[in-house]
């Protein structure tokens, strides 16, 4: 007997399968969604660095480059850019480049245009 649970929809197809795009999709609209719709991604001047903080539960203080990246909506590689122009500092205490969220904060508020 099969032991797999009754929600589960295991298909195993050798060969070609031929079925009318309405029997298709009703059974579709018959399944779970096993994951929610793909969101919008926000434009840079409206993203946060907060979604980290929330999935971990702690304050997060610093950021490694690739995350600088995300919250600023920028390539690695501009970040990186930007470390070398000096423009942001890192903490000098570890291997990994780390920057603090003053740093970021301080960055942007200082290369803000007055609009």
């Amino acid at each position: 007997m099969n032991d797999e649970p009754k929600d589960t929809l295991t298909i195993s197809i050798t060969g070609n399968l031929t079925i009318a795009r309405a029997d298709l999709e009703q059974l579709l609209r018959g399944l779970p969604v096993a994951s929610p719709a793909p969101q919008a991604v926000a434009p840079p001047e409206t993203r946060s660095i907060r979604p980290a903080e929330v999935e971990r539960g702690l304050p997060r203080l610093a950021y490694t480059v690739e995350e600088t990246a995300e919250a600023l909506g920028v390539s690695k590689v501009s970040v990186y850019r930007l470390i070398e122009r000096r423009l942001l500092k890192t903490s000098l205490a570890l291997r990994r480049k780390l920057i603090s969220r003053a740093e970021i904060e301080r960055f942007l508020r200082e290369t803000s245009s007055g609009v």
